[in-house]
């Protein structure tokens, strides 16, 4: 006979999958095998390396970002972790501006968490990243094992991203088997309203 505790974890399973099938970014399946144990022992020696400015070079389609041309990123690490902020101009032509955090993720778990605000808490794996100039992010969360939702993003420290670093991303992306073709470009041009470079207030 099953307990009650068990049949409520399988009762919240099942309506965490429904609840997350009604979203657009949602499709049937798994998220896609990354070996983030060995990406997590290469990164988190070095994330503190991921401190500073960032600018949004590419994405995969997402209803969390509110911020759609002219994104900046600045993180700042604070012993494991990061204050974020992020710059831009939404969807209206106006001014952004939102904050949150990345961190370690709970329970062990080889990869960060990012909660940021207009989103909601989600894996963050850094799929590969020289920190100096280029970091290609993926996130992917499994929905009661029916469906997912992911998404995947190209920083660069430059507004114009070199093209090496592109396909590095590109490629990276490609062997866990996104489709790059789906990534949208995020505009950057020189009338965009970059912040400075200083720190988090």
């Amino acid at each position: 006979m099953k307990t009650p505790v068990r049949v409520l974890v399988a009762v919240l399973a099942v309506v965490d999958a429904v609840a997350a099938a009604t979203e657009d970014f949602v499709v049937p399946g798994s998220c896609p095998l990354v070996d983030e144990a060995s990406l997590w022992a290469r990164h988190r020696p070095n994330l503190w390396q991921m401190d500073g400015f960032w600018y949004h070079h590419s994405h995969t389609p997402t209803p969390y970002n509110p911020i759609v041309n002219c994104t900046q990123m600045r993180l700042e690490y604070i012993g494991g972790s990061f204050r974020t902020e992020a710059t831009g101009i939404d969807e209206d032509n106006a001014f952004m501006k939102t904050t949150g955090m990345i961190y370690e993720a709970a329970g062990g778990k080889p990869h960060l968490t990012i909660a940021h605000e207009k989103s909601r808490p989600a894996p963050l794996v850094i799929l590969d990243s020289d920190y100096e100039n280029f970091a290609c992010l993926y996130s992917c969360q499994d929905f009661g094992g029916k469906y997912y939702g992911d998404f995947g993003f190209l920083y660069s420290r430059t507004p114009k991203m070199d093209p090496t670093y592109v396909k590095i991303c590109q490629d990276t992306f490609k062997k866990i088997g996104i489709d790059i073709n789906t990534f949208k470009k995020t505009y950057q041009g020189d009338d965009c309203p970059h912040t400075s470079k200083k720190k988090l207030q």
